[in-house]
């Protein structure tokens, strides 16, 4: 018996065609390459009028006291547009940028930028009343080390994140004392991903805050621990949303503060 190819079936949806019973890229557990699936039929979520361009990534942060939060949401995984405070989440990685970010040497809260690179190694060109630095960031006084001290700028992680529980994407930015054990937490995973062949998407992970003693007060910060290959219906899942969310930018954020520009301090 010959198995007859299922044809493809073309749907509008608002302003997007989708595409249904056609054959898709997926990852599975073990195997080397991309296999192929069948999407799902096409899903009418009554927001047909709402496109990619008009939603906003929420910002996951630590909340600190100098964001004056309420008490009750302070040193909490706080996300900005929900509003929800959690003291701990279950996460998986979509993917990982780095950014700089030089604020002046006295913290002023209401101290803007001086410089900031969205890649890494090139001042970026939408500096609020400032110029580069530099033409790169690798030659720039401010990105060296000096003795025991870190560089004044600013390494960030921005760790597009998905909160496994209601699988809503956010970006999860992170710098000076909370790069340690992002750190931990990412060297583990790169080492799992490679080990098993599976995508950084494919493994969770627990995040809860604890509190950070320094010279200029106590911070909070994020611990990592937990992780753990997803199940069959998760991967399937987070598949999908890695298809969609793979080619976001942190700078590519809607009008506001940036999330790598939050306060100079200890966390």
């Amino acid at each position: 018996m010959t198995k007859q190819k299922e044809e493809k079936v073309v749907e509008e949806k608002g302003n997007d065609v989708v595409e249904t019973g056609a054959e898709v890229a997926t990852w599975k557990k073990g195997e080397d390459a991309l296999s192929t699936e069948t999407a799902p039929p096409a899903f009418d979520d009554g927001l047909g009028e709402i496109t990619a361009d008009d939603l906003i990534i929420p910002r996951l942060i630590v909340s600190q006291d100098q964001h004056k939060l309420p008490a009750e949401q302070t040193g909490k995984l706080y996300c900005d547009v929900t509003g929800d405070a959690s003291e701990k989440m279950t996460m998986a990685i979509i993917k990982l940028t780095k950014s700089r970010i030089l604020f002046p040497a006295t913290y002023k809260k209401d101290n803007e930028p001086l410089c900031r690179s969205h890649n890494f190694t090139h001042p970026a060109d939408d500096i609020d009343g400032a110029k580069a630095m530099c033409t790169d960031c690798e030659s720039c006084e401010y990105s060296k080390w000096s003795a025991d001290a870190p560089p004044r700028c600013q390494e960030c992680w921005n760790l597009l994140v998905v909160d496994l529980e209601s699988y809503m994407p956010m970006w999860f930015t992170v710098k000076s004392k909370s790069l340690k054990p992002t750190r931990k937490i990412v060297s583990a995973l790169k080492m799992r991903t490679g080990a098993k062949r599976i995508p950084v998407w494919g493994i969770s992970f627990d995040v809860r805050v604890e509190v950070s003693p320094g010279d200029s007060g106590d911070s909070y910060i994020p611990v990592f621990s937990g992780l753990a290959e997803l199940s069959a219906d998760e991967r399937e899942t987070m598949n999908i949303i890695h298809g969609q969310l793979v080619n976001e930018h942190v700078k590519d954020l809607p009008e506001g503060v940036k999330p790598e520009e939050t306060p100079a301090g200890d966390f």
